[in-house]
């Protein structure tokens, strides 16, 4: 799991975070555990980490109905007193019409004494590759009105030759204030290890090319 969120008061100096995840729904009941390494944690174009390393572990349980519940946490940096996040998530998978359906709620916590806890619903829909998304703001924690707020993503996989895999992915975050911006990535993976190049445009307060290699490994519980 990987993802986050800005809220527009505190666009020009604080930096929320979350996870982009993916759970898939099994024949049975299933357990599993994740841990993960990367030299820049990167959610919707925006360092979490401010370019520097970042840890993460996480757990999941997916019942055979489509079910499934999880926890997630990570180390940030936001200069400030925040040192990591933690994440629960509950959503419900289904296929209809050969499309694999995915709806369901987060929550992003955080360690520190601001006050920057936030909560999504989110739904996906893919087809073999193509995976298309939106995630809307739907309770936050910080002082401040800041209406309504919106990702949309569309993300495709490609399969190259020795067991490689190219990621392209495409954001336009919908946010009040004139904050809104685009992020573009691309990445290639292979054995859990994974680079990636991440563009963002249309809001100079961000750094606009960042770069990760990340390690992550699952396993069954």
């Amino acid at each position: 799991m990987n993802k986050m969120i800005i809220l527009p008061a505190l666009l020009s100096s604080t930096l929320l975070t979350s996870m982009f995840f993916s759970t898939a729904a099994s024949a049975d009941d299933a357990f599993s555990a994740n841990i993960g390494i990367t030299s820049n944690y990167i959610w919707r174009g925006i360092t979490q980490s401010d370019d520097n390393f970042s840890v993460s572990a996480g757990a999941d349980y997916n019942h055979e109905s489509g079910f499934y519940l999880g926890t997630w946490a990570a180390t940030v940096d936001f200069n400030d007193d925040t040192n990591f996040e933690y994440d629960f998530y509950s959503g419900y998978q289904t296929n209809f019409a050969n499309i694999d359906w995915d709806i369901g709620y987060i929550y992003y916590g955080y360690q520190g004494e601001d006050n920057l806890a936030f909560s999504e619903v989110y739904l996906r829909a893919s087809y073999e590759t193509l995976s298309l998304a939106v995630s809307t703001l739907v309770d936050n924690d910080t002082d401040g009105e800041f209406g309504d707020s919106h990702y949309f993503e569309a993300a495709y996989g490609f399969s190259l030759p020795y067991e490689i895999s190219l990621d392209l992915h495409a954001g336009y975050y919908n946010l009040p204030a004139d904050a809104d911006y685009n992020d573009f990535n691309i990445s290639l993976s292979k054995s859990g290890f994974s680079l990636m190049v991440s563009t963002l445009t249309g809001n100079d307060a961000f750094e606009d090319t960042l770069v990760s290699l990340s390690y992550s490994k699952s396993f069954d519980l």
